[in-house]
């Protein structure tokens, strides 16, 4: 036994209340930090977050590729779970922590790697709103280089859709909406960092419209990765090609997904080999051409990424290092922060309001090249982006 006697919970048995309802334009917003980037392909950004009671302090990645909530914690040993960010959740210091089931279990990172957890309760303040009460993994080990260079204590997944959570973690989202903090009716989520400032932030239920190119608005819509069977959970969308200067990587049948808790350009071996052969490391180096989505012309867009983006200076290594790695995830093309820093994205849901709370499920992402960034989107619209309203269903029950 560790410090105070373990109370048990049922996952089924915690019961949801009636959800408040949100005001109009009711959203959360939460800052972004950046920390040093390292080549292990996780983002070097974050958010600062309270778990617990005293909250305590933990650095934790807001995650359109991850399912679940995770964070470090005292059930590793004293010189396991080492990694960067260095902070691991107490649980034994929180006054409002509850067990939901310890039995060991081991959890799946895809390619990337694996750990093993218990399963806890907990509040986590993001900020002037209350706390919400969420079920998390508590992890107990896990190793690794991966692991070693992650910048970040855990992460909150945010999925896909209610469909592509994992079960035995509360998700997030939905969890916002039915606590009120979060309009349906605005269901939208929305990431811009800014590199000079290490400085950035998500955004539940707002699109900041002023700090974007109008014309260069780009819808990607989601359609499910289906070569595994737990990857339905990312945000996917057609690529039709993928060229790296004037040669041909990849055409049809490949998929493309934005990312925010990695960095780099991660995911088929092919694709990714092919590409490092290509970019080399000694300029000049090709851009990197990504043809998708549709622009209100009902053309796919043209995304170019120069060397400027890929080429990236890592922590501890002397010249810059192109960003391309191979992750074993066939007919798939997947960045984060390498090229979301440049642009601004947007997740965007259909909700749906029952008996049980809110249910979303994926529509799309819209990508922007931002007012004052670089121009990578170099497909223009003539017509001026104007925001989707879509008022949420309502089920039998609500």
């Amino acid at each position: 036994m560790r410090g105070r006697s373990r109370v048990f919970i049922p996952r089924d048995a915690v019961r949801r209340a009636k959800a408040p309802a949100a005001g109009p334009g009711q959203s959360v917003t939460i800052p972004l930090v950046s920390g040093k980037y390292f080549e292990n392909g996780a983002t070097q950004w974050f958010a600062n977050l309270g778990i617990g009671t005293p909250g305590q302090s933990l650095r934790i990645a807001i995650d359109t590729g991850g399912s679940f909530i995770w964070t470090t914690s005292s059930l590793c040993a004293p010189y396991s779970c080492l990694h960067a960010g260095g902070g691991r959740f107490v649980w034994e210091d929180s006054s409002t922590f509850h067990w939901v089931d310890q039995t060991p279990i081991p959890v799946d990172f895809g390619p990337w790697g694996s750990m093993t957890v218990e399963i806890g309760r907990d509040e986590i303040a993001f900020g002037a709103a209350a706390p919400l009460d969420l079920t998390m993994f508590l992890s107990e080990q896990y190793k690794g280089k991966q692991f070693d260079e992650l910048v970040w204590d855990g992460g909150i997944g945010m999925p896909s859709g209610s469909d592509y959570s994992d079960p035995r973690s509360s998700y997030f989202p939905a969890e916002l909406m039915n606590a009120g903090l979060w309009d349906p009716d605005m269901p939208f989520v929305s990431f811009i960092t800014d590199e000079g400032s290490d400085s950035g932030s998500v955004s539940f239920g707002s699109v900041d419209l002023d700090a974007v190119d109008l014309h260069s608005a780009v819808f990607l819509p989601w359609t499910p990765y289906t070569a595994y069977p737990n990857e339905k959970c990312l945000w996917t969308t057609p690529l039709y090609q993928y060229l790296v200067g004037h040669d041909v990587v990849a055409a049809g049948n490949v998929q493309f997904c934005l990312d925010s808790g990695s960095s780099a350009f991660k995911g088929d071996d092919y694709i990714m080999e092919r590409t490092l052969k290509l970019v080399g490391t000694t300029p000049p180096q090709p851009d990197v051409t990504l043809v998708l989505g549709i622009t209100p012309s009902g053309e796919p867009a043209r995304i170019v990424v120069p060397p400027s983006v890929y080429m990236v200076q890592v922590e501890g290594v002397q010249e810059p290092v192109p960003q391309f790695q191979p992750l074993g995830m066939k007919d798939a093309v997947l960045v984060g922060s390498v090229l979301m820093d440049q642009i601004y994205s947007v997740f965007w849901y259909d909700v749906t309001e029952t008996g049980a709370g809110y249910h979303l499920a994926p529509i799309g992402m819209w990508i922007f090249n931002k007012k004052d960034g670089p121009q990578l989107i170099q497909t223009r619209s003539e017509t001026p982006f104007e925001l989707p309203r879509r008022k949420h269903n309502t089920g039998a029950g609500a």
